[in-house]
């Protein structure tokens, strides 16, 4: 279950390496993931209130909404610099623009790293 836990806390960053267009969304993507995240968070302070499952473990359900807002974050300040939205560099080995490879990398440190010393 502790590992179940660690995978739905990184959702976010799955959605980031495979479907970085449902985070750049501000349609009904957005508002889906914004619930799911917060659904998480719930989830994981009624665990950690009751002592139904591992406390260390527990906590990783708090990560994706941490990242969801870094993200978003990001992305807003994305957004007003360059008119566009961020592309993934992660899978894709052709060129890329050097704002977009400047953005994986800040949400990797920001948005992945940063919840892990956080949580």
């Amino acid at each position: 279950m502790d590992f179940a836990f660690i995978l739905l806390g990184l959702s976010i960053m799955w959605l980031f390496m495979f479907k970085v267009e449902w985070l750049c969304d501000n349609g009904i993507s957005f508002w889906v993931i914004l619930i799911y995240c917060m659904l998480l968070f719930s989830l994981s302070i009624f665990l950690l209130d009751g002592e139904y499952a591992n406390p260390k473990m527990v906590k990783a359900l708090k990560m994706p909404l941490i990242s969801f807002v870094v993200f978003r974050c990001l992305f807003f300040v994305f957004r007003k610099k360059n008119n566009r939205n961020p592309e993934n560099t992660f899978w894709v080995f052709s060129r890329k623009p050097i704002q977009d490879i400047v953005f994986t990398i800040l949400f990797w440190f920001l948005g992945v790293g940063f919840p892990f010393f956080i949580v």
